[in-house]
């Protein structure tokens, strides 16, 4: 769990959980959101009081404690920062260290519903990276990540060792963020499906009767969009009309199957306090083959 300094410190700095961000490889931020953050272009809404990060910081000591019961390795705190030895705007806070190793341990929380994300060798991708932006801050061998899953649900832990060939991948694209966007003030032209909200709280307004001259990327942006938006038409029209006719096929039969598909055509009734009862069927696939896990 981080202090009020190390809060304020890490927008001067990029630290672990900026990382798949700045990547473009994260489900929670973007290039975009980051540079916004660092730069102070949006107002940070203050999360310490949600109960999800309350429990968090508060289990994190639980979860150490369970690392410890389930390995046999004993797990010191780390309140220091650590700062990488050649570019010193990359930092990591660490949650414990191993004693006795050379490594560190993340102590992880997740919802019940995110248990598949953590089944056999996954770790989810933000934490991977976390990890290994921390060994090469660090300069560690190997990084253990611990997770208790749906408060009691289920407990496991992962190693993510160090992979010099994918550090330094990832040092680099960090490196060439921080000197492109954040020391020039430049805003990040990787933009994603993501950053609908923070492109509304950069630019909230509009300047009445302002005209900006756009150029040739604008021109193959809007061209490319007006396609796919037809296409999207075109696909939409193509999958009613294939459900239609397996629709079709099932006639007044509540259940249809191949060798690999369960169809299903059931009837549903809805109400509503504003609108009057009905009634239609409802049409749900579902594969009869099993995956084979990877």
């Amino acid at each position: 769990m981080l202090n009020d300094d190390q809060l304020k410190e890490r927008k001067r700095y990029l630290g672990g959980s900026d990382c798949a961000a700045v990547l473009g490889l994260s489900r929670y931020g973007t290039p975009l959101s980051v540079w916004a953050d660092k730069l102070g272009k949006l107002p940070k809404e203050d999360i310490s009081q949600k109960l999800y990060i309350k429990m968090g910081n508060r289990l994190e000591e639980v979860v150490a404690e369970l690392f410890t019961e389930d390995t046999g390795k004993s797990v010191r705190r780390v309140n220091e920062t650590f700062y990488h030895p050649k570019y010193p705007f990359l930092c990591a806070n660490i949650d414990r260290r191993v004693v006795g190793e050379d490594a560190l341990l993340e102590c992880k929380t997740a919802s019940g519903w995110l248990a598949k994300e953590w089944e056999g060798e996954e770790v989810p991708m933000e934490y991977i990276l976390q990890c290994l932006h921390y060994l090469a801050v660090t300069g560690k061998k190997e990084a253990y990540i611990a997770v208790l899953i749906g408060g009691n649900q289920k407990f496991v832990w992962k190693k993510v060792l160090r992979d010099e060939k994918l550090i330094d991948d990832i040092i680099r694209k960090e490196v060439q963020f921080w000197n492109d966007f954040i020391l020039t003030g430049n805003m990040p032209v990787q933009i994603t499906k993501n950053d609908a909200e923070t492109l509304y709280g950069l630019f909230p307004t509009e300047q009445e009767g302002m005209i900006v001259e756009l150029d040739d990327t604008a021109n193959r942006l809007v061209e490319s969009l007006q396609a796919m938006k037809q296409d999207a038409k075109v696909l939409d029209g193509q999958i009613d009309k294939t459900e239609n006719e397996i629709k079709a096929l099932l006639k007044d039969k509540e259940t249809g199957e191949s060798l690999n598909w369960k169809v299903t055509w059931k009837a549903q009734t809805r109400k509503s306090f504003t609108v009057a009862e009905s009634k239609s069927r409802v049409l749900r696939i579902k594969s009869l083959v099993k995956q084979e896990k990877k």
